[in-house]
């Protein structure tokens, strides 16, 4: 490869605006080349066929972010990988919200055990500055960290600095700017769960195309989609996590947090 290449790796995490930045910003973007998430799998050839541009390869990691990060660094040791979190607590119910909309059943310690450590996500995936070091021991560009919070605070200043950091331009009349649906209620997503425990309507991995998989898939999407319609009408008061529970990852977590903001930011 040629050596004028630049390589910008941008890894998630996941549920911090991705899916905006992947669909309707990265797309949009001029003087880079940019591999659409769907086509990471060719992400080699892709660099291969653009010796001398500036190229961006954008996919959403979580719990696969080391695994990943590693692999792609044995071949591009010299990528500079792009980290956007999110605070911790907002972060994992985000996270346990999207997993109760594809079907996930159980409770929110379940998902996420601060005491015992026995959720589906550990206490590992919170910790970003292990991750941030990680990525520092994996490539030999610095790794530039991004917050969530920011883009939430001021979309047109985070993109900015997006385009600074990839020495791109943007013709800003051909992005769409406008914020997606609201997430679904509280009531909804307690009503798909509750059918969920009759019900397996969990989303599969997707595999090799199988056409009764296939259909198995769209039947259960559909299924699911329409129970959270109908979860609207619902007159449940519960919540779905308890402000208790995420107060105590808030605090679990506050020193890192606090540490690299002010590290990466100063806006504390």
């Amino acid at each position: 490869m040629n050596s004028r290449s630049r390589i910008f790796f941008h890894v998630g995490l996941g549920k911090t605006g991705s899916t905006f930045l992947q669909d309707r910003f990265f797309p949009r973007l001029m003087d880079i080349d940019y591999l659409p998430r769907n086509r990471f799998h060719r992400a080699h050839s892709f660099i291969a066929n653009h010796p001398s541009s500036a190229v961006l390869i954008s996919r959403e990691f979580d719990q696969q972010l080391e695994g990943e990060a590693r692999k792609f660094a044995e071949s591009f040791p010299q990528a500079r990988p792009i980290i956007v979190l999110r605070r911790p607590d907002t972060y994992i119910a985000s996270q346990y919200r999207r997993a109760v909309k594809n079907g996930f059943r159980g409770r929110f310690e379940d998902f996420f055990d601060l005491d015992q450590d026995k959720g589906h996500f550990k206490q590992s995936d919170l910790q970003y500055d292990k991750q941030i070091e990680m990525l520092s021991q994996l490539f030999l560009q610095p790794v530039t960290v991004l917050f969530y919070e920011d883009m939430k605070a001021d979309l047109n200043d985070f993109l900015e600095t997006w385009l600074s950091l990839l020495s791109a331009r943007v013709d800003w009349s051909t992005v769409n700017l406008k914020t997606k649906h609201a997430s679904y209620t509280d009531r909804q997503l307690l009503f798909l769960q509750g059918i969920a425990a009759c019900i397996d309507l969990r989303k599969r991995p997707r595999q090799a195309f199988n056409p009764i998989s296939f259909l198995m898939r769209i039947m259960r999407a559909s299924l699911r989609y329409s129970l959270l319609f109908i979860g609207k009408l619902s007159q449940s008061n519960q919540q779905l996590i308890s402000s208790e529970d995420l107060q105590r990852v808030k605090e679990a977590y506050r020193p890192m947090w606090t540490a690299l903001r002010r590290q990466y930011d100063n806006k504390g």
